[in-house]
């Protein structure tokens, strides 16, 4: 073995008589660390449009049950069994009148200290709210008085029954009602919270034949993009970009469905109320489907529904881990609702929790595919997520209305999920998308043909179908829960997924953006026959991990080469099945016929990485 010149590759020489069959595997980290230049020039992504905290695990307590020390209590219960929790949403009643802004002292005797609590815990802040102004409210009298509010055909200040109570909805088309309105917001905004759920009284304008505004006729589509678009707008202009809503996409009254928010402010919407039953979960589903067909960007699903059921805990274990399931491959995963969500409270085995937290935890590990995939759709008014039943003809559209033909669905390009949504069956059908293959996102021996139709029986609780497309890169983010080369210490780290290189010398790119940088890009090709390249671009303090699957290899002689600044590490062996490098710089690992490879290529990646791995 010669080091070649250039610093960044092996050469290796055969002597006369040696097998051609041998494997040689030589991985070889460009870094002439100190000589100031990149090794990959840094990316230039654009900023994402929305922070990522958009796809944490966020939880919540009904009304009838929160409060400052409830709620404060909820979430350390979650942290205390491991369980991360990214976002709080206070729900409605926590103010003295609906929508007035004030806290109850009753309740919250001191708002701004549990804000405060939970941003020590880097728990973000949401509290309900809607654009109806209830009667009882401290604020109505001056509202109505100044005639703020949206009038009927004859002129009068409407009043709309809804489930809260009896108020008027705020006229968004009169500019100094929206001033009064922002200086309401003002009480709570000031404590630092980090947005609204903003609930869907919208449609109430409907019972009106003819809404007036200030400025004339209103209709319900003008009102919803006013409504959410100013919680929106002005939240972010007082706070900052790091700030959004929640809010409904498409939502269903049977099979009629109606779309809520503007598409601009869906970072992080949930598709509304849904039953604790596996009915309920189909309804989630279609409800998934339409706000995807609708373009809507960022949504999920209160997780075990919202609604009440029978029982003490209000709805079953095997629907509660389902719908986890569910949301843990949801751009939002969010949990909360009436009776039990708490997922350590479904047996004594911890069973339920130990799924809950692994699922969670993929989902973090899913974040930073999330906020690509995610901003890409934002700002083309597209869906991360792309159902797979066919919704062109008029036909297909009435039947998607009752019954899709399938609930699968493609999450960005590169994941299949397939939904588990009845109840005692864990038996799904999976037609793969064709002009790929597809590996099994739990066991990645196994591998489907594109345009193949294959039934999954008996899925494990502990698993969902899902599946990651053959030679693309997936981006993960490395938890602290997921251990590399069998020990810790790479949490935030990114990995590099990829799973059998697909046989090209076009370069195959990964862009993966961020809030407020430039992004990173890795890529990989074909240079040479024999030899597979990976680079990634430099990033100031990211640092990366590549993880290749599926590598065919008949014989189990290694070669490897890492180079950092000026150090040279060879690694040979021969008849052996696994190679581990003691400086944590690779391991090779062989399994049912194929070998997978770990790379690590150190914590220089403020100059880019350039892997060969020969073959």
């Amino acid at each position: 073995f010669k080091l070649m010149p250039s610093c960044h590759r092996l050469k290796c020489e055969m002597a006369p008589g040696f097998f051609l069959d041998l494997l040689i595997l030589c991985v070889a980290v460009r870094g002439c660390i100190g000589t100031g230049s990149h090794i990959v020039l840094p990316a230039n992504l654009k900023s994402t449009p929305y922070p990522e905290w958009a796809h944490y695990h966020w939880v919540w307590l009904s009304n009838d049950r929160a409060n400052q020390s409830s709620m404060m209590a909820y979430a350390q219960e979650y942290l205390d069994h491991g369980v991360k929790v990214g976002a709080v949403d206070i729900d409605s009643g926590w103010s003295t009148g609906y929508n007035n802004f004030e806290f109850d002292i009753k309740k919250y005797p001191n708002a701004s200290k549990m804000v405060d609590f939970f941003h020590s815990k880097n728990i973000r802040v949401i509290l309900w709210a809607t654009s109806m102004i209830n009667t009882d409210s401290s604020n109505y009298q001056e509202a109505h008085d100044k005639e703020y509010l949206i009038r009927d055909i004859f002129g009068k200040q409407a009043l709309f029954s809804w489930w809260h109570g009896k108020g008027g909805l705020l006229d968004y088309t009169n500019d100094a009602a929206k001033e009064w309105w922002h200086g309401q917001m003002d009480k709570a905004l000031s404590l630092g919270i980090d947005g609204w759920k903003c609930d869907g009284t919208d449609p109430y304008i409907l019972e009106l034949a003819v809404p007036i505004g200030k400025k004339g006729l209103v209709t319900r589509r003008e009102y919803s993009d006013a409504y959410y678009g100013d919680f929106f707008d002005y939240t972010r202009e007082k706070l900052g970009e790091d700030r959004l809503i929640m809010s409904r996409p498409a939502d269903g009254f049977g099979p009629i469905f109606l779309d809520f928010s503007p598409k601009k402010v869906m970072l992080s919407g949930w598709v509304g109320d849904d039953d604790p039953t596996f009915q309920g979960l189909e309804n989630a589903l279609k409800s998934y489907l339409q706000s995807a067909w609708a373009g809507y960007a960022n949504f999920g699903s209160d997780i075990g529904g919202y609604r009440t059921g029978s029982g003490k805990l209000g709805r079953t274990k095997e629907l509660f881990i389902r719908w986890a399931q569910l949301g843990a491959f949801s751009p939002l995963m969010e949990n909360g609702g009436n009776k039990e969500h708490r997922p350590w409270m479904f047996d004594s085995t911890n069973q339920t929790l130990d799924i809950y937290n692994k699922f969670v935890d993929v989902h973090y590990q899913l974040i930073p595919y999330f906020l690509t995939t995610g901003s890409r759709a934002l700002e083309s008014n597209t869906s991360a997520i792309l159902p797979l039943a066919k919704h062109d003809s008029f036909i297909e559209k009435l039947i998607d209305d009752f019954k899709p033909f399938t609930y699968n669905y493609l999450l960005g390009a590169d994941i299949l999920v397939a939904p588990i949504y009845t109840n005692g069956s864990s038996t799904v059908s999976v037609t793969f998308p064709t002009g790929n293959k597809w590996v099994y996102w739990w066991d990645h021996s196994k591998v489907y043909e594109g345009g193949s139709t294959h039934s999954f029986t008996n899925v494990p609780l502990d698993e969902y179908p899902v599946f990651f497309k053959n030679g693309t890169f997936i981006p993960l983010r490395v938890t602290d829960q997921t251990p590399v080369y069998g020990r810790s210490g790479f949490a935030g780290y990114l990995k590099w997924l990829l799973h059998s290189p697909a046989e090209t010398n076009t370069p195959v790119q990964c862009p993966v953006r961020e809030q407020g940088g430039a992004g990173i890009i890795a890529a990989y090709w074909w240079s040479e026959p024999n030899c597979l390249r990976v680079d990634i671009t430099a990033h100031p303090h990211l640092h990366s991990l590549v993880e290749i699957s599926g590598l065919k290899t008949a014989t189990k002689a290694v070669a490897m080469q890492t180079v950092q600044g000026t150090v040279l590490n060879i690694a040979r062996a021969f008849s052996s099945s696994e190679l581990n490098d003691s400086s944590g710089a690779y391991q090779l690992q062989h399994s049912g016929g194929y070998y997978k490879l770990i790379i690590n290529p150190g914590a220089h990646g403020g100059l880019g990485h350039s892997i060969s791995v020969y073959m």
